[in-house]
């Protein structure tokens, strides 16, 4: 729909070393760019809906009948829409909570692509007969993310196509959705062992059609797809196995067996595909300027060109630097920013003692939240903090929260690995070295206070499932609201001006801004792997094999700068916010605020703060 000619009508005149090798999962791991949402709506339209809503003589006659065909007709849509795409996508399905699709596996035949492209026009046809200015204003806003959400979709599907180039595409739904069931007892483990039997038995078909769909993929690509297959492939043949040892049903068991060797057959047969496919030197990773707009657009809401990007990017990297610099110098100002860092880093918690740590970081927090009066708290169950999974120890620390739409009370895991007992003492220096005490605090925030767990909780209380549903959530609020907490809370005095937990904190901001630059770069102005590398190792101080890691990622994930600006974008609207409400302003209100509305792109998050808000989202 054009949402532009639909103001002028309606006013007529008017989204190797284990240091080196350190991996942080910050939350899960961002959707594929085929699931995610959401464009911005044009000022005009949200001020237009506010002006109808509020005026006693609306700017054009509305007829009660078109109301109630709108009211009628749009729940409909939303409800079937969303059961197409978890029916297509059964691992987005399952991370929401929604389980009915668990034994299916994502299906990327040439046929399947095809109904998929169909069936959003079909989607896209009938959204766009029903008028947003008939609905109400939640319903509208909803109607802007869905739409944004089909052409986000259509983008990948028809423009960008990455099941064509990248490999990688076909090892998420295996991995993640086989991962899923492992991890959240949403059914009895027998139940569950069931699912991911039926799953494993779907894996050779998905490969069948990596083999026909990617074509001359780049040869970051391959490299990316073989190591993640390989990871992929040790997790079904050895951790997957032992996550359900306790299943005592030897008839599933044997089932078991058989599904798992054919599934490790497959992808083991894949994996040797792969590497006997040559790379070509003229297929680039890079999807344009043009699909990268498209794509922050669409997908998140941001709807800014990367011209004005890449300056807001240069200012903040600018100014966090020396921040490093003026926090290092309050440590010690007679030695180098870098040395000083180097200092801190060894100030980390002792081997086996690292969740143990985490715990009390939490109590830490909790009480500084409910003190300071930062946020509501939930009154569920606190998370579970234990150790990593050895299925999952790519992950320094991951927070797991259950689906807002779960059925059943399940327990959040923070998740915390500690050092590998067969590393050398020097390995396990280093590692404990990367997750120091100052990190290990901002990861605690992130992850769990206020970051990811609350935001979780807060989700399950939101009515609009189009806001609630994790396949339609944009990363620049999801990732940029657990990215502005790390900074918040040391700004409202956690940590009581420690700059060593300051220092921990702008190292984290320096990675992000890293990213917020190198994707743009590597996308859209030609900047190669090895370039990205070294902005990393150059600007975000960072050592060589972590930088190329990030580098990497940047190819796959080129709109990574979420983190950054979704946290400029909080930090903005809670300025413009404080500005408006004045002294009635309170940090606690604006976060419930906030975080009661769903995972909203940030322009909805705007009117609804602020209505008929008419101000930039970041500057």
């Amino acid at each position: 729909m054009d949402y532009y000619k639909l103001v002028r009508a309606a006013l007529r005149g008017r989204p190797s070393s284990p240091r080196d090798l350190r991996l942080r999962t910050e939350g899960r791991p961002r959707r594929g760019a085929h699931t995610r949402l959401a464009t911005r709506l044009t000022a005009g339209l949200v001020l237009t809906i506010l002006a109808v809503a509020s005026s006693a003589a609306p700017l054009f006659q509305k007829t009660e009948s078109k109301t109630e065909m709108a009211a009628a007709k749009f729940p409909k849509l939303v409800a079937e829409y969303l059961q197409d795409l978890h029916a297509r996508h059964p691992a987005l399905a399952a991370s929401s909570g929604i389980h009915t699709w668990d034994a299916q596996l994502e299906d990327y035949s040439p046929q399947a692509i095809a109904a998929e492209i169909a069936a959003i026009k079909a989607f896209q046809s009938r959204i766009e007969k029903i008028p947003p200015l008939e609905l109400p204003l939640s319903d509208t806003f909803d109607h802007q993310i869905l739409s944004s959400n089909m052409s986000a979709r259509l983008l990948e599907l028809e423009q960008i196509k990455n099941y064509e180039r990248n490999p990688q595409i076909y090892n998420e739904p295996i991995s993640t959705g086989l991962l899923q069931l492992a991890m959240f007892e949403s059914a009895p483990a027998e139940a569950r062992l069931r699912r991911i039997i039926e799953k494993e038995k779907l894996v050779p078909r998905l490969l069948d059609s990596a083999r026909d769909n990617v074509h001359k993929p780049p040869a970051v690509y391959l490299k990316v797809g073989i190591e993640s297959f390989q990871g992929t492939l040790s997790f079904v043949q050895n951790d997957l196995p032992k996550a359900f040892a306790s299943v005592k049903d030897q008839k599933l068991q044997s089932e078991f067996k058989k599904s798992t060797k054919n599934a490790g057959g497959a992808i083991s047969s894949y994996i040797k595909h792969l590497q006997q496919t040559k790379a070509d030197s003229d297929s680039t990773f890079a999807i344009g300027k043009q699909n990268y707009e498209a794509k922050l657009k669409f997908e998140e809401g941001i709807d800014i060109s990367v011209d004005k990007l890449l300056k807001i990017a240069d200012r903040e990297l600018a100014k966090t630097q020396d921040d490093f610099r003026k926090t290092a110098a309050r440590i010690d100002s007679k030695r180098d920013p870098l040395s000083v860092w180097a200092d801190v880093q060894r100030d980390h918690p002792k081997a086996g003692t690292l969740v143990q740590e985490a715990q009390k970081q939490l109590d830490a927090l909790v009480k500084f939240i409910e003190e300071k009066k930062i946020v509501t708290l939930p009154a569920s169950t606190a998370p579970v903090v234990a150790p990593t999974p050895d299925f999952m120890r790519w992950s320094t620390a991951s927070m797991w929260t259950p689906g807002p739409f779960e059925r059943v009370s399940l327990p959040a895991r923070y998740l915390i690995t500690d050092v590998d007992p067969k590393w050398t003492d020097k390995q396990k220096e280093e590692y404990l070295g990367s997750i120091n005490y100052p990190q290990l605090w901002t990861t605690s925030i992130h992850e769990v206070y206020p970051g990811h767990f609350v935001q979780g909780v807060f989700l399950k209380q939101v009515s609009s499932a189009v806001r609630k549903d994790a396949a339609l959530a944009p990363g620049s609020f999801v990732e940029g609201w657990a990215h502005y907490t790390e900074q918040m809370m040391i700004d409202e005095g956690f940590g009581n001006g420690d700059p060593k937990i300051r220092m921990g904190q702008l190292a984290d901001a320096l990675l992000r801004l890293c990213r917020f630059e190198v994707g743009i770069r590597e996308h859209t102005m030609g900047m190669t792997v090895d370039q990205g590398t070294r902005f990393f190792m150059d600007n975000g101080y960072m050592g060589e094999t972590p930088a190329r890691i990030e580098a990497e990622r940047g190819t796959f994930d080129p709109t990574y700068l979420v983190y950054t600006v979704g946290k400029l974008a909080i930090l903005k609207l809670r300025d413009d916010y404080k500005r408006e409400r004045k002294q009635e302003f309170t940090l606690q209100e604006f976060h419930d605020r906030l975080l009661s509305n769903g995972n909203a792109p940030l322009w909805v998050h705007r009117q609804v703060l602020l209505p008929g808000d008419k101000g930039k989202l970041i500057e």
